[in-house]
């Protein structure tokens, strides 16, 4: 898929940081691209008070205003028509009691990529983490799995900083298989299956996390102990009953992350990896 070389900047009048604003400032300035900005409110003159300072630090850019009602709706539609290059937004950390967060509701109903900013640290010399299921025998999950690796690359390469990958392992179970019945065995198995894959996509990782547990624990966890700044993770975004009952994984890592999340569909990596090379 070919994207547009341009940010859609979603801000938030009430998001007092603009953590989503520094990123967008630092990725625009690097790849020389345009930020369309879709303020969430009636507060024009901000927008375009806005607008005017980007525009004189050279960054060409401009805006709408939306109101947070038809977010969604104008967020699809601009995708379609333009296929931007990835959605940034600040992660909203107001919480929405049982009904899904806008935030997660972008993440499932939304095919672009989408950026959660958290924090203002650099990822320029830090560390870029992505997060694979190399023991899948799923074919979209291991398109999926190709997609994050080359991407995270490429974004480590850019920024200087070591790649990292984070597997969750299932953990052991009773069974015939003995494969499944060891955890030392399991995370063998699972090194094995990832060394194989950066050997197949000609890549190396500074560090191999695994660990046994679900991935919305796991990845946290790991993402912590070796202090991310970025964490790459894919999403089939299920929907329907067993999307508002279960969420998706990238929906339940979010909250728990401490660090910016970006996140991927499969057969997005052909289209973003030769931006991100310019």
């Amino acid at each position: 898929m070919l994207f547009n070389k341009q940010l859609l900047l979603v801000m938030d009048q009430q998001d007092q940081a603009c953590l989503a604003l520094q990123r967008s400032r630092l990725i625009a300035s690097r790849l020389k691209c345009p930020i369309e900005i879709v303020w969430v409110g009636d507060d024009a003159e901000k927008a375009s008070q806005l607008v005017i300072q980007l525009e004189s630090e050279g960054i060409a850019a401009s805006f709408r205003c939306t109101p947070r009602s038809k977010l969604l709706k104008l967020l699809e539609e601009l995708w379609s028509q333009q296929h931007f290059g990835v959605l940034i937004k600040s992660c909203d950390p107001r919480k929405s009691g049982f009904m899904t967060s806008l935030d997660g509701r972008i993440l499932r109903d939304l095919p672009c990529p989408v950026l959660m900013v958290k924090h203002g640290h650099l990822w320029r010399e830090g560390v870029v983490m992505a997060a694979v299921d190399p023991l899948t025998t799923d074919h979209h999950q291991q398109r999926l799995n190709d997609d994050l690796l080359k991407v995270a690359d490429q974004i480590a390469q850019v920024t200087n900083a070591n790649l990292v990958g984070a597997i969750a392992c299932p953990s052991p179970m009773m069974g015939a298989d003995p494969q499944l019945q060891s955890a030392v065995l399991i995370e063998k198995q699972a090194r094995g299956a990832m060394q194989q894959l950066l050997s197949q996509l000609a890549l190396k990782v500074e560090t191999l996390a695994v660990g046994e547990g679900p991935a919305e624990h796991w990845i946290p966890n790991a993402a912590d102990q070796l202090d991310a700044r970025l964490v790459v993770i894919g999403t089939r975004a299920h929907g329907g009953l067993k999307g508002a009952l279960l969420g998706n994984t990238a929906e339940r890592i979010l909250p728990r992350l401490d660090c910016d999340i970006l996140v991927l569909r499969a057969g997005f990596s052909e289209g973003l990896v030769p931006i991100l090379k310019q």
